[in-house]
């Protein structure tokens, strides 16, 4: 049964448990833990239900946080396919989304000493019990891949992990090692409990409408999940209001302010140039030669302001692979098609060269067939540079046959399963007919 419904069964009886976790993140090098790197804190709501036990799991981290949508999870200890909780880190540049092994253990029958089974890639092993604390816990060994090897101590009486020690890697190879432990817990008042099953269920109905891709939980909010999330906002903090979720949906509503805010810049930023002229700009080829006027002249122009960087490289790439999907497509036609690498290394000559060899890599790694130029003379700025009002790159620009700009957007685009980028391509296509 769906974690959803399994709450909505226990209105009548709301019995929950809170349980708070402490965890930290430390690095190993050469065998040795070094200094912690990453600290958070989980609480974790449990209730039962027809002999399952149902957690909801809420991370609160202070440091290269995940998407709000992300802190929240849901579990059953009968479905081992739910999320597991996950925390933010940010390793060489790139922010990974690190799951915990809590803070329940889905296994096919009860815990016994000697049993043993498999999990999609995981394999698991009851080798004994030992207390942790006060309380009796059986000790769970899992490999989950090469040299990834875990210990997880499981409440005897139910599959709560009480503590966990988990190898973690990231980067090339890096490792770390996750720790946490169960350091509070208490039973909520029935009115409290109440409260707090209400705001669990709107929680994640609101989650499940932002249709989050499970894959790619460091993703940015996209707008389309913002306006989901905008037309929800009030319902949800009414139904928080004097629960351990308050703060956290607070935080929701400050972001989505700030996006509204941010959005409405940007829109104001656009009808400046919608419609006019595209003012003066410059792009130099890789080799160091300003772009041909004659490229651009005449032709429906397509700009994408990147940081075009090899590393670090986190989905969905600038939606590089869908621009050169669009750029291959129209190639027989009179259209240009022009990345702009962003780069303040841009600025001094000893410095680009490294520059354009990342540059090259990333085309060679991705195979883009498309030009890649560098904005060496401040084009970005010519076109406003929304990254000054908080907005995101890429940014992309549209210029029509007589050199206006007829579309300005900045961010990411919904990809269509048969078209791509359908928006650009339904634009540049009227443009050629006309």
């Amino acid at each position: 049964m769906h974690t959803l419904l399994l709450l909505s069964a226990l209105v009548a009886d709301p019995g929950i448990e809170s349980l708070t976790y402490q965890g930290e993140l430390s690095q190993v090098e050469r065998g040795q833990q070094t200094a912690v790197v990453k600290e958070f804190t989980a609480e974790c709501f449990l209730s039962e239900q027809a002999g399952a036990v149902n957690a909801t799991t809420l991370i609160q981290e202070s440091t290269s946080r995940l998407p709000w949508a992300e802190l929240v999870t849901w579990q059953s200890s009968v479905n081992t396919t739910d999320l597991a909780p996950a925390f933010g880190y940010r390793h060489m540049e790139k922010l990974y989304a690190v799951t915990g092994m809590f803070p329940l253990l889905a296994s096919p029958e009860p815990l016994q000493k000697g049993l043993e089974w498999k999990s999609g890639p995981g394999s698991f092993e009851v080798v004994g019990e030992e207390m942790v604390g006060d309380v009796k816990c059986w000790v769970v060994e899992s490999v989950t891949g090469p040299a990834r090897k875990h210990q997880i101590f499981v409440q005897q009486d139910r599959p709560v992990v009480e503590r966990l020690k988990q190898t973690v890697f990231m980067g090339q190879g890096d490792r770390f090692e996750l720790t946490l432990q169960r350091t509070k817990s208490e039973v909520l008042p029935a009115e409290s409990a109440t409260k707090t099953l209400n705001a669990m269920l709107h929680l994640q109905a609101m989650k499940e409408s932002l249709e989050r891709d499970p894959y790619d939980r460091t993703a940015d909010i996209t707008p389309q999940s913002t306006a989901v999330a905008q037309e929800q906002i009030e319902e949800l903090m009414a139904s928080v209001k004097g629960t351990r979720f308050e703060n956290y949906v607070a935080s929701i509503s400050r972001d989505l302010g700030n996006r509204a805010q941010r959005e409405m810049e940007v829109s104001e930023l656009r009808d400046k140039f919608v419609g006019q002229p595209a003012p003066s700009f410059t792009l130099t080829q890789l080799g160091g030669e300003p772009v041909p006027a004659e490229d651009l002249a005449g032709k429906v122009v397509v700009l994408h302001f990147w940081t075009y960087q090899e590393k670090p490289l986190e989905q969905p790439y600038g939606q590089i692979g869908y621009l050169d999907f669009l750029a291959t497509r129209f190639r027989d036609k009179p259209v240009t098609v022009l990345g702009v690498a962003v780069d303040n290394r841009l600025g001094t000559p000893e410095s680009r060269t490294a520059v354009v060899r990342s540059i090259k890599r990333l085309t060679s790694f991705m195979k883009t067939g498309y030009e890649v130029t560098l904005d060496t003379r401040n084009a970005l700025n010519q076109f406003g540079n929304p990254t000054r009002l908080g907005a995101e790159l890429p940014l992309w620009v549209i210029l029509d046959q007589s050199g206006t700009v007829v579309h300005y957007h900045s961010g990411y685009y919904e990809i269509d399963n048969q078209r791509g980028l359908k928006e650009l391509d339904e634009l540049i296509a009227d443009l050629l007919e006309k």
